[in-house]
């Protein structure tokens, strides 16, 4: 008979708990939307971050930068499997603590609580970004003015306004065919591939 209350007060207690995560979610969300343009923290699909990275390839040493890293999965894949340099980008305090723990351990992975647009990226060999179509005509000035010849930049789901595509990727799946835009930098001034 006692154990009839005690797990009600467990239920209670994990359904509160559930709760304030998700009011914590909102609170950081809101604490960074004039910031992020109303961008969310939503984690890239693991098959469709393997598939970008086996289709870029980048090399030992090389800095890879993922402009609002959510949880830092991209960074993490990248530096575990290729020895790359990995530098992320987060604004949500809630991804960001997220992506710093998860991290820990990874010495070739740096996680910044900052601003990306202030950032600057000259020494990216490769950028990576799953951001909405409002922001993209911006990034695209950004890039093409700090990004050296040579440089890939790998978008997820919308493409880069004013880059043509080296290729664009469709991992499969139901949950995970949104298209992948790779684009290579050609040399200072120009966007195509």
């Amino acid at each position: 008979m006692d154990l009839i209350p005690v797990a009600i007060w467990v239920l209670i207690g994990i359904a509160g708990l559930l709760f304030a995560v998700k009011v914590l979610y909102g609170v950081s969300i809101a604490l960074v939307l004039p910031l992020t343009q109303g961008a969310l923290y939503v984690s890239t699909a693991r098959t469709r971050v393997a598939a970008m990275l086996e289709a870029v390839a980048p090399e030992p040493g090389q800095v890879l930068v993922d402009l609002g890293c959510g949880d830092g999965r991209v960074l993490r894949c990248a530096s575990r499997r290729y020895h790359v340099y990995a530098q992320g980008y987060e604004l949500n305090p809630l991804a960001y603590l997220k992506a710093r723990l998860m991290s820990l351990g990874y010495a070739d992975v740096a996680i910044h609580r900052r601003n990306f647009w202030k950032a600057d990226l000259s020494s990216a060999d490769v950028v990576c970004c799953y951001l909405f179509p409002d922001v993209m005509s911006r990034l695209a000035g950004k890039l093409h003015d700090e990004l050296k010849a040579g440089a890939t930049v790998v978008s997820f789901n919308f493409p880069l306004p004013g880059f043509d595509p080296d290729r664009v990727l469709r991992p499969g799946g139901q949950r995970t065919n949104d298209p992948v835009y790779i684009y290579r930098v050609q040399a200072p001034g120009t966007h195509s591939s």
